[in-house]
């Protein structure tokens, strides 16, 4: 195994992790619905978990969490804020349905990654295959959760 291309690997979900925390983070704070920034709320205290989780693959295998890494992914976060939603000054609806797609997109990428770990790692002893597939069962209820979010926002939107 090419430790270099791992650590690397490892490196660049953990910059994704930390905007992914960021955005759920901000999103549960500013999510019109009260009900549904409750739930994004509830998975944003998962991602950090699955953020720990992911920390303690990259010290298992020989590597430190890169604080630059981290700072570029909250920075990514912070950029992707700015986006055209019809409105200068105040938020659109559309925002909550564009933030929920936007969350769904960031759990399937951290879904990829533990796939890819699992198969690339495979006989590793570095990495628990058993950790990564209930880390891949979880993402799959964390989607399955922001979709009904999303149809639910989504609805409510478009009929609006």
């Amino acid at each position: 195994m090419n430790d270099d291309m791992l650590h690397a690997y490892l490196q660049h979900h953990w910059a994704g992790s930390s905007a992914g925390v960021a955005m759920f983070e901000r999103v549960g704070r500013s999510h019109s619905d009260p009900e549904v920034a409750a739930e994004v709320r509830q998975l944003a205290a998962e991602m950090n978990e699955d953020r720990e989780a992911q920390r303690q693959m990259i010290i298992a295998t020989g590597a430190t969490p890169s604080r630059i890494a981290a700072a570029t992914g909250r920075a990514v976060e912070l950029a992707g804020r700015f986006k055209p939603n019809g409105r200068l000054v105040r938020r659109s609806p559309l925002s909550d349905l564009f933030e929920l797609e936007a969350l769904r997109d960031a759990v399937a990428g951290k879904r990829a990654g533990w796939q890819l770990l699992r198969a690339a790692t495979e006989g590793d002893v570095r990495v628990d295959p058993l950790q990564l597939d209930d880390l891949i069962r979880r993402a799959d209820v964390q989607l399955a959760r922001l979709e009904d979010l999303h149809l639910r926002v989504g609805r409510a939107v478009i009929r609006a």
